[in-house]
């Protein structure tokens, strides 16, 4: 995971009959490209330069097609960090084919505090990673449980820890993947939505579960399950109410890199690993407010935690967060925001978030 934030571009899956642009004087799907850049600091990166931006254009010219996207994003910083990021998304046949492949290529300085929910901090956290990561979703209309749409998966992830840093804790031998490792891993999605748009949903839900196995020719055997659950509620003519409930486990020797986390967008206001283990769950709320024709801004609180499995799940130590951010709508014709987010947590902790759309 990326050190400075979950992500510079956040993409999510969004289903919307109503989330498309066309040009209503000639009937003709129109394509958009945009960029912005960016600076940031912060104690590991210090000083950050970067961009990003998003291609949003359609494969035919169907009335209901859906818009399909390329996000793409990169940093880097005056201690040498990097990150380039792009995120393919493409819709076929009437929405009927999807096709997702993020791929993700960087060198960056994590943090690794331990595992469970009650680590202490310490001055000796660091490490230095080099990560690159791809996974293909090919997803098409169910037979089975009345979803929209279901999947295969094939994800791929090559990890090195390039330098330990003089962490004390990556030089116990019960810390699995200590010096990284190559996974491969198969696996099957279900995805329920009822949004109605594609980038700024202001009514409606979406459920998304998601299933891999990483069999024996991976160098760590284990599986991750993933649920994601949001609902939106307008509240004005410019406001937004959504609920996001987010829930992650893992079975077997799970990389330490690769146990659900707190931090980044699901806990905005941690350093992403601050606390980590096999089961993790959170729940968070956001009102989302415009208060001119593209400026807006956002205030929002969560609550999770950590845990060795489900029912060790302790809810007399929940961790929370707030925050607040901006929001620029940049392209007007598909709502796409910039959003810039600061989230404080419970220890003083704080982090800066910036990305194109919503953090969820």
């Amino acid at each position: 995971m990326d050190s400075l934030s979950t992500s510079i571009i956040q993409n999510v899956y969004m289903e919307s009959p109503e989330g498309v642009s066309s040009d209503s004087s000639q009937g003709k799907k129109k394509s958009s490209l945009k960029a912005y850049p960016y600076v940031f600091y912060t104690p590991e990166s210090k000083l950050a330069f970067g961009a990003g931006g998003i291609y949003i254009f359609y494969t035919g010219q169907s009335q209901n097609l859906k818009p399909s996207k390329i996000g793409f994003g990169g940093y880097y910083s005056t201690n040498n960090q990097y990150k380039i990021s792009m995120n393919n998304v493409y819709y076929f046949l009437e929405n009927k084919l999807y096709f997702e492949l993020p791929l993700s290529y960087g060198y960056f300085i994590n943090k690794f505090w331990g595992i469970g929910n009650d680590v202490p901090d310490s001055d000796t956290t660091n490490y230095a990673q080099q990560t690159f990561s791809a996974t293909l979703t090919i997803q098409l209309p169910p037979e089975l449980f009345s979803a929209d749409r279901t999947g295969i998966i094939v994800d791929y992830d090559n990890t090195t820890i390039k330098d330990r840093m003089g962490n004390p804790r990556l030089e116990d031998p019960s810390v699995i993947g200590a010096n990284g490792g190559q996974l491969i891993g198969l696996g099957t999605d279900l995805l329920w939505d009822k949004r109605d748009h594609l980038f700024y949903p202001t009514e409606g839900n979406y459920q998304y579960f998601r299933a891999i196995i990483y069999p024996e020719w991976s160098d760590f055997v284990f599986a991750q399950f993933q649920l994601d659950a949001r609902v939106y509620y307008k509240t004005n003519k410019r406001g937004v109410l959504a609920g996001n409930f987010y829930l992650e486990s893992v079975v077997g020797d799970a990389p330490f890199y690769k146990l659900p986390s707190i931090g980044g967008v699901q806990m905005r206001g941690y350093f992403y690993g601050r606390y980590r283990d096999n089961f993790f769950s959170m729940i968070q709320l956001e009102h989302r407010q415009f208060f001119a024709e593209r400026w807006g801004f956002v205030v929002f609180g969560t609550l999770g935690n950590v845990a060795e499995d489900i029912l060790k799940f302790d809810f007399s130590n929940l961790k929370y967060s707030l925050g607040t951010g901006l929001r620029f709508k940049f392209n007007k014709e598909e709502n796409v925001n910039l959003r810039a987010d600061l989230g404080i947590g419970i220890d003083g902790s704080t982090g800066i978030y910036f990305g194109i759309e919503e953090a969820f």
